[in-house]
């Protein structure tokens, strides 16, 4: 089964790294690249090969006050690499925040445990599964599909309800798609379609919208499923 949150074994130390260095940060993580060379070096030394051991070594103050003094990363710096690193991992939220989806669509499927993109995403993920859920929620199998690819493209960092509708919409059907388009394009369709949708939404930054493309592209490569509509 493919989960809906990339495994944080599979984001190395040496690519958790490189993203961070080229990533424009928000203004509270800038800090972030301020000796950002010496302290991964630091954190190479201390066995630290993934993004799941970072997190578990960083798991509550009391560790990262531990860690700081074993290695002489400051506190400070090792709260906001923390907070970092946790956004990397997609969180889900209610399918209810999908634009589109009926009421009794979502109250059906949380009366069958599906309460969330992460829950749907994880118990439909094949053309047989889908029919089958439809013919136990009477739910047709084409709007199962439509939440699915909703709850797909929702696993890129940044991309929540609305976002996931708007592209949708401008005819981005996966996380594949998503990484496959430039900025310049993916920024035409998604203005086209927030005029149609009428959304009170504001254009996205370059930055931002790269960013989403470069996680995008890292769910692609690390986690791509085949199966996709």
């Amino acid at each position: 089964m493919q989960g809906y949150t990339l495994n944080p074994e599979q984001i190395s130390l040496q690519l958790f790294y490189k993203m961070c260095r080229s990533k424009k940060m928000i203004p509270s993580r800038v800090v972030l690249k301020h000796g950002i060379d010496g302290y991964f070096r630091i954190l190479e030394t201390k066995e630290i090969e993934n993004l799941k051991q970072l997190n578990t070594k960083l798991g509550n103050r009391e560790k990262i006050r531990h860690f700081s003094a074993e290695s002489g990363i400051p506190e400070s710096y090792l709260t906001l690499l923390k907070r970092e690193a946790g956004s990397y991992l997609a969180r889900p939220f209610p399918l209810s925040e999908f634009p589109g989806i009926p009421l009794e669509y979502t109250e059906v499927l949380k009366s069958k445990g599906i309460r969330n993109t992460r829950e749907f995403f994880e118990s439909v993920q094949s053309a047989e599964q889908r029919l089958e859920m439809a013919k136990l929620t009477g739910i047709p199998a084409s709007r199962l599909t439509e939440i699915f690819t909703l709850c797909d493209l929702s696993r890129i960092t940044g991309v929540g309800g609305i976002y996931a509708r708007i592209i949708y919409h401008a005819g981005i059907r996966s996380v594949m798609q998503f990484a496959a388009t430039d900025t310049a394009t993916h920024n035409e369709l998604y203005l086209k379609s927030l005029e149609k949708l009428g959304y009170p939404l504001k254009a996205l930054g370059e930055d931002d919208l790269q960013y989403c493309i470069s996680y995008a592209s890292l769910i692609a490569e690390l986690n791509s499923n085949p199966d996709l509509p």
